[in-house]
């Protein structure tokens, strides 16, 4: 079965950066080792951001065709839950939308590595991305880089916690009141 990963920039802001070190030889080639068949850009709505995939795709033809995987881009799609139900893994720019479509997304989830983008004022990203990987939902690449995407790429066998079910912020409430439950009982257990 082709093994798809798809990697969101976002749209408001598009995470250019994401794309270029997705298309690193490393990246590249620790996804096909992965199995993956398949890779799936969603690259934004800007024209800088398009110009940034295609020349990404065009300078790295010699390790795509040598890795086998397939890769197609698009800027924005009105069906994302479809792309992201659709895929294996996706490698997000760490938007709250993209990250609670995916791990809301039904079963079998797709596995979600985020990578917040170091541009953004007041690093809010990267709160949601330390919180979501602290309730052992997701992966968090700590920065922007192969290193921190590699780590998190070697951490996917690992089993992940399911959210609360949509319902409303009370599901939400009562799931982190069940987490703090659990923990005061062990510090009095421990006490």
């Amino acid at each position: 079965m082709p093994c798809k990963v798809l990697v969101t920039t976002g749209a408001t802001y598009p995470f250019d950066g994401l794309i270029k070190l997705v298309f690193t030889l490393r990246v590249l080639k620790a996804l096909s080792t992965l199995g993956v068949t398949h890779l799936q850009i969603q690259y934004g709505n800007t024209p800088t951001s398009r110009i940034v995939y295609e020349n990404c795709v065009e300078n790295c033809q010699t390790v795509i065709q040598s890795t086998g995987i397939k890769v197609n881009g698009f800027g924005m799609t009105e069906d994302m839950a479809t792309e992201i139900r659709s895929s294996w893994l996706v490698i997000s720019h760490a938007g709250t939308g993209t990250i609670l479509d995916t791990l809301r997304s039904p079963s079998p989830k797709p596995r979600l590595i985020v990578v917040p983008n170091p541009i953004l004022m007041h690093g809010h990203q990267a709160e949601v991305a330390a919180a979501m990987e602290d309730m052992n939902c997701l992966l968090y690449a700590k920065s922007a880089t192969e290193d921190s995407i590699i780590s998190a790429l070697d951490k996917l066998d690992r089993q992940f916690t399911e959210l609360p079910e949509k319902k409303s912020l009370a599901g939400l409430i009562d799931y982190e009141a069940g987490v703090l439950r659990r923990d005061k009982a062990r510090v009095q257990k421990e006490q």
